[in-house]
């Protein structure tokens, strides 16, 4: 987070892109890890109900993975074009 602050208060070109980066790449490690521990959680129970909660749960987080992954290819797309314009 200090960093997003530094780079609006000294408005350092490019160093967004690589921030943004970085925070979605912590992002998506997250929710990958969240999803391993919902599964855990799952076969310690066992109960149909826990296990459509628990479904439900890794199919949003499975989801919410894929779009950051895709923001983060297009960062990098973003990155590489304006490093191929200087």
């Amino acid at each position: 987070m200090y960093k997003i602050v530094d780079i609006e208060v000294f408005k350092r070109p490019g160093s967004y892109q690589k921030v943004r980066r970085e925070f979605t790449d912590r992002i998506i490690l997250g929710l990958e890890l969240l999803i391993i521990a919902d599964l855990l959680e799952t076969l310690r129970r066992q109960s149909l109900e826990d296990l459509l909660l628990v479904g439900a749960v890794v199919l949003v987080r499975i989801l919410l993975s894929h779009f950051l992954s895709r923001e983060e290819e297009n960062i990098t797309l973003i990155e590489d074009e304006s490093s191929e314009a200087v």
